[in-house]
């Protein structure tokens, strides 16, 4: 497994917030926002590959088709996809209404 280091700094330079993720040595530092989304990505690729071991797991444990296992697994790859494509609604809400 991979030696995973993360943290934060205020840099003096600009006196911004940033991000620093060290792999085994290998350096990179972003924006808050871009560590927030690469924490995002993690969290959701980990989640499908969870959903991707079942379905091989149920597969197997109910003596099904390995080949149909990966036909569903590209069918549900497919379908995320879509969704992720869906765009998202920004600003906030107003709960009067707009009143006031």
């Amino acid at each position: 497994m991979a030696n995973i280091l993360v943290g934060g700094i205020v840099a003096y330079r600009d006196k911004r917030p940033y991000v620093q993720i060290d792999v085994d040595g290998h350096m990179v530092q972003m924006s808050v926002a871009e560590a927030r989304s690469v924490a995002v990505d993690i969290f959701r690729q980990a989640s499908r590959a969870e959903a991707d071991a079942m379905i091989y797991k149920f597969f197997a444990e109910h003596d099904l088709p390995e080949a149909a296992a990966g036909k569903l697994m590209v069918d549900f790859r497919t379908f995320r996809s879509q969704l992720d494509l869906e765009a998202v609604e920004s600003g906030e809400s107003d709960p009067d209404g707009g009143k006031g």
